[in-house]
């Protein structure tokens, strides 16, 4: 398969809203494996049968591909930690990570949604990966809301949630506003009164429909944008008016509007009208080189990064 045609299925595979699993043994040694996937299915009730699949090229590969037992922890969406370390290459993910073990004693995240103790039922051999098949031995579950993940990208759903309820509410001040990127260029309005430059912003999210809103005024400015993401949650000191920041990259240039969209490298961030925007973009452009975002809750001048995701 060419390189294209591999991404370009990635991508349309990615489209598919998943959960996130940590799946764990233990090797020859009795040391705690374990792995990040989202390729966790349900097959059966009777039996009770659910699946993973691991990647050949996996390091973990030669002990899962044997082993007896295994266990799959569902993350909560308090654990993207968890899952960013359990998809590096590091030897000692558990190093400080808080497990226990069940039945098989194959590893189990503490504080997770649910798990799944299981014997290994089958091993299948599909093209690239392995397909471990479990019977399950011993389960739990919990009313905790789970780490989701779409095209590339960790979903908040708690706190997506919280923001969608608080646009509704006519009693809260808040503008909400897009960091909009094309080809590592930013998209910045320009005040014609003082040249200050600003993100696109409106009262509400709503729809390409309502020309008051944020999605409406871009429709209305030709700027075509694909899925759109929690950037920057913060509270502005002074009057307490809620600010609420998404990024989304634009689906092509717009070519009348080309002088709006700024190199990351010749961005004038003196001119940006306030220093919150400018710590506000200063990190986005970071977290792009990275190819890793979060989403800073907080206040205007503090706060801390949440929900670190990779594309």
């Amino acid at each position: 398969m060419n390189k294209n045609r591999s991404r370009n299925l990635r991508q349309a595979l990615g489209s598919f809203p998943t959960g996130v699993t940590v799946v764990s043994c233990l090797d020859k040694n009795n040391n705690p494996l374990g792995f990040t996937a989202n390729s966790f299915t349900s097959v059966s009730l009777d039996p009770q049968l659910i699946s993973i699949c691991i990647d050949k090229e996996s390091f973990n590969i030669d002990t899962f591909s044997i082993t007896e037992h295994f266990a799959v922890s569902i993350l909560s969406e308090s654990q993207q930690s968890i899952s960013t370390t359990f998809a590096t290459p590091n030897e000692e993910r558990f190093k400080n990570i808080d497990w226990r073990s069940e039945d098989t004693g194959s590893p189990i995240i503490s504080n997770a949604v649910a798990w799944f103790d299981c014997n290994t039922q089958q091993v299948v051999d599909a093209g690239d990966h392995l397909i471990l098949i479990g019977k399950i031995i011993s389960f739990d579950s919990s009313p905790k809301t789970p780490l989701m993940y779409l095209r590339g990208n960790y979903v908040n759903l708690g706190l997506e949630q919280k923001m969608l309820l608080a646009m509704e509410n006519e009693n809260t001040e808040i503008i909400v506003g897009a960091i909009i990127e094309w080809r590592k260029k930013v998209f910045l309005l320009k005040n014609k009164n003082n040249d200050s430059l600003y993100f696109p912003s409106a009262s509400r999210l709503g729809h390409i429909e309502d020309n008051q809103s944020l999605l409406g005024i871009l429709k209305n400015l030709n700027i075509s944008i694909n899925e759109h993401y929690l950037f920057s949650v913060f509270e502005k000191a002074e009057d307490k008016t809620s600010l609420i920041y998404y990024r989304a990259q634009a689906k092509e240039e717009v070519t009348a509007l080309k002088d709006s969209f700024y190199d990351f490298e010749a961005i004038p961030f003196d001119k940006l009208t306030d220093e919150a925007s400018r710590i506000m973009l200063k990190r986005y452009i970071k977290e792009r080189e990275l190819n890793a975002f979060g989403i800073f809750v907080g206040k205007e001048s503090e706060g801390k990064v949440e929900a670190i995701s990779k594309e």
